[in-house]
């Protein structure tokens, strides 16, 4: 018999047998008493396979109910030590990404907190300088003789320099404030390259005959008059005048900067390369923060606000573009960035582009 078996099924297995056991038991008891009161062995064998029955059914519904209860208690005392071990898992992987969080959280405000007492003490100085020089500018004209025409000229000059210096310094904030806001409109349009790159280097070359350094162009054909490109071409032209700047800050007196243009399929890559000092590789990682200086006593003589490769990046990001850098101490820099080569598809559907007249 089956330890799973229902009282019911139970029931329906022994009545047979008891029914059997009684008849015999009775056939036996007329045979031994030669048939004499029939009707009281009749009786008498009815009401004992009546109490068997019944006692060996309730025997073994007791027996069925107390192992079905006992399975339960098992299985209801396995599932709550199994929830329970569940639930504090659950409880401590939760409090574990809780404590992780909250860690992450502390250092990225350590982090803000440390870039934030940075950049405001750089910019204290990189205002506080400019004016100290105009304010001892002043201070000395009020002290000397104003008829001296050539000392008021010269110290007006470099108040007017430093002047430059500040406003210099406030439009890069303007600007880079308005490209992490999205909100300096970006317009996307065809441009000459060549055209922007020759504009860029003529914005430079003063700067360029004071640092003894030789700015040139190359072109991927040098009797190439035009080169079209997709982009905004007041910002590229910005990024181009920063890359030079930057690159003849750190460049060598008699040095070279390269302003290269390479037609590369679907796209035209800008390089500016110089043969200056060149940059670490524990500076490399820094360069586009603002106010990061390589050399911040070479790069302060020469001028620049110290935001000019920040700007950069977030402009070639802007269009959707990478800049990369690629240096070596005492060797030089090369800064490239891509843009999109519209002859190259005018090629491909024959048509000639004409870029607007920006001026």
């Amino acid at each position: 018999m089956s330890p799973d078996s229902t009282p019911r099924e139970l029931a329906k297995k022994t009545s047979p047998l008891l029914a059997v056991l009684a008849g015999i038991a009775t056939l036996l008891l007329l045979r031994a008493l030669n048939a004499m009161h029939l009707w009281a062995l009749a009786i008498l064998a009815a009401l004992l396979t009546e109490t068997a029955s019944t006692l060996i059914i309730e025997w073994s519904v007791e027996k069925f109910l107390q192992r079905r209860v006992k399975d339960l208690s098992d299985a209801i005392s396995q599932s709550s030590s199994v929830e329970e071990v569940r639930l504090e898992q659950q409880s401590l992987d939760d409090i574990l990404s809780w404590a992780n969080n909250q860690l992450a959280d502390i250092k990225s405000l350590k982090a803000k907190d440390s870039f934030r007492k940075e950049f405001i003490g750089n910019l204290a100085h990189e205002l506080k300088t400019p004016l100290f020089n105009i304010q001892g500018f002043i201070l000395t004209l009020i002290e000397s003789d104003l008829k001296d025409e050539a000392l008021v000229r010269r110290f007006l000059k470099k108040a007017d320099d430093n002047v430059s210096r500040m406003t210099e310094l406030i439009e890069d904030l303007d600007t880079i404030s308005k490209l992490e806001s999205d909100s300096l409109a970006l317009t996307l349009a065809p441009c000459n390259i060549i055209d922007t790159c020759k504009e860029a280097i003529d914005g430079v070359e003063s700067k360029a005959l004071k640092m003894g350094i030789d700015v040139r162009l190359e072109l991927p054909d040098p009797e190439m008059e035009s080169l079209h490109v997709l982009c905004g071409p007041v910002q590229i032209r910005q990024v181009l005048t920063n890359l030079l700047v930057n690159s003849i800050h750190y460049g060598k007196e008699g040095g070279e900067s390269t302003l290269r243009l390479e037609a590369e399929g679907q796209t035209v890559r800008i390089t500016v390369e110089d043969n200056g000092i060149g940059i670490s590789k524990e500076d490399l990682n820094r360069i586009y923060e603002r106010f990061y200086r390589v050399d911040k006593s070479r790069s302060r003589h020469a001028g620049g606000s110290g935001l000019g490769l920040a700007i950069v990046k977030h402009i070639i990001e802007a269009h959707g573009q990478s800049i990369q850098v690629q240096s070596t101490l005492n060797k030089g820099t090369a800064f490239s960035f891509e843009l999109v080569n519209l002859d190259a598809e005018a090629e491909k559907r024959n048509i000639q582009l004409d870029a607007p007249d920006l001026t």
